[in-house]
């Protein structure tokens, strides 16, 4: 994280002794140990919500796309509907329509007969 080396620790130690004394030192060093797995742990945590934020914005904008994804699908199903439907009501409307009216089948003689 800062990038220090043996030789720099060594020279870190040497001067706290010579500054802080021997009878000190433990208790400074206990000290300066908390507070350096203290700020760890602040760093850990800011970096979890960091992480936690792009994730949701990676998952609203991945929602996004798949509402659109199925809007297109469905607008175009829908068009294909409309489409098909008017082509049916086209071919309806050319065709020629039969007279109601007039029977399509004629009765057979000889059931009519076979009745009497």
């Amino acid at each position: 994280m800062f990038d220090i080396g043996f030789f720099e620790l060594c020279l870190i130690g040497i001067i706290a002794l010579l500054v802080i004394g021997p009878e000190k030192l433990p208790r400074v060093a206990r000290t300066v140990g908390l507070w350096v797995g203290k700020a760890q742990g602040l760093v850990k945590t800011v970096k979890y919500e960091i992480d936690e934020q792009l994730r949701t914005e990676e998952l609203k904008q991945s929602m996004q796309q798949a509402t659109t994804s199925v809007k297109n699908q469905v607008s175009e199903t829908i068009e294909d509907v409309e489409a098909n439907f008017n082509d049916l009501r086209d071919e309806l409307k050319t065709e020629p329509q039969e007279d109601i009216n007039e029977p399509t089948a004629t009765p057979d003689k000889k059931q009519n007969q076979s009745v009497d």
